[in-house]
């Protein structure tokens, strides 16, 4: 999953936020369905999604949410979930585009419409810790919407913010082929970060700043966890992660699973049967 994800980002430098969500879904949607393991530990996942498109007043919460439960012998232990808001890291030399996303004013139709060719230059884009998340704003309307959520339901929202393989690091485009692909696991890629711990290092910048990588590392030089220590040292170990009493009941729940136009794009349900 991380993998997939920094690796969209490496080859194509200028890819929009929504399509790094896509390889996230995409990815997860590869174990769809249930899988039984040598334990004997029934794992079932589902992945939902509905899509974001020009929508960004009312997709403002989160735009992956984690259903997870956990059974023993078929009976219902806990349910968690935890939700994401996902973020670029933007190179140096490209622009703020991320308004439109991939859904572009005219439809299919402006695919028809005459391109630049790439055969005009190439372009390198570089990746160091001066870069910004660029979609990121300090007190601007979606980050008092996720602050406000936060408070008003108890609810806290976690950001999961994509990054190349490495920093620093660079691509260019045209993309040469074949590929070049690293051989190491990401050292920084896909990594989670808490809404509270990002108000933390950015209380001191003015509103509507863009932090940059090198302003979100922490002591230890890093951002957040990594996308896979995350999931599996923090949630599934059950040191992160909203424990639910009762989702039909939970208003905060319900306003961003169970409305047709919630505020979140895709959603992922992972089901854990552990043998009696």
């Amino acid at each position: 999953m991380n993998e997939r994800v920094t690796a969209r980002l490496d080859r194509m430098p200028t890819v929009h936020e929504e399509t790094l969500d896509f390889a996230f879904v995409d990815a997860v949607a590869e174990a769809q369905g249930p899988h039984l393991l040598p334990s004997g530990t029934l794992v079932d996942i589902d992945v939902h999604f509905v899509g974001g498109g020009r929508h960004w007043d009312r997709w403002e919460v989160a735009d992956i949410g984690f259903i997870v439960t956990f059974r023993l012998d078929n009976t219902l232990l806990r349910t968690k979930v935890v939700l994401l808001q996902s973020k670029r890291l933007y190179p140096r030399e490209s622009e703020f585009i991320e308004d439109e996303g991939i859904t572009r004013p005219g439809g299919f139709g402006s695919l028809m419409r005459p391109s630049l060719p790439a055969s005009l230059g190439s372009r390198t884009f570089r990746f160091d810790e001066a870069c910004r998340y660029k979609a990121l704003r300090v007190g601007d309307t979606q980050w008092q919407a996720i602050s406000h959520y936060e408070k008003e339901y108890n609810l806290p929202v976690r950001y999961l913010l994509y990054h190349p393989h490495s920093i620093p690091t660079q691509a260019s485009i045209p993309v040469a082929i074949p590929l070049e692909r690293p051989i190491a696991p990401p050292d920084v890629g896909a990594r989670v970060l808490s809404g509270e711990a990002l108000r933390l290092l950015t209380r001191e910048f003015s509103r509507n700043y863009a932090p940059s990588y090198g302003e979100l590392r922490d002591g230890h030089g890093q951002v957040g966890y990594r996308l896979p220590e995350f999931v599996v040292d923090r949630v599934l170990s059950c040191l992160d992660g909203y424990v639910v009493d009762d989702a039909t009941e939970n208003e905060g729940l319900r306003r961003v699973f169970s409305q047709r136009g919630a505020p979140i794009a895709a959603a992922v349900r992972m089901d854990i049967n552990l043998p009696g």
